[in-house]
């Protein structure tokens, strides 16, 4: 189950999140995630509180207002290559969705034992009858 956490500037569309949410989903299912297997949630900070250097490492061009942080819990034990699928695909979405250039895309990938992220076990089991 992938978590991920947009940090973006504050004032993002209602719109643009949604683009950007459907453009991530797509990414995971790229990576052979379940296309309901949807958890993204958007922090907005403002500009003075994302500081960023405007080339780091070596770009041509400088990054722009709309830089943002995508950070993505993943479960360990994947099959080698699904965070860089997953980002790669997501780069090119966001950039034939929202024109994203690749310079305003951070990636970081976290990985977690298998069994976390986790919900409470009674939330996953219950008895489908239980509220007739």
């Amino acid at each position: 189950m992938p978590f991920v956490t947009f940090t973006v500037p504050r004032g993002l569309s209602a719109a643009d999140k949604s683009r950007l949410s459907e453009a991530m989903s797509e990414a995971q299912v790229a990576a052979g995630y379940h296309r309901a297997d949807r958890f993204h949630r958007f922090l907005e900070v403002d500009r003075d509180d994302l500081l960023i250097d405007p080339r780091f490492p070596d770009y041509a061009t400088n990054r722009t207002d709309r830089f943002m942080v995508v950070e993505v819990i993943i479960s360990s034990g994947r099959p080698t290559g699904t965070a860089a699928t997953i980002a790669d695909e997501a780069v090119r979405l966001f950039g034939e969705r929202l024109h994203l250039a690749p310079q305003d895309i951070l990636f970081a990938f976290y990985e977690v034992e298998p069994n976390l992220p986790r919900f409470p076990a009674a939330s996953t089991r219950r008895d489908p009858t239980a509220d007739v």
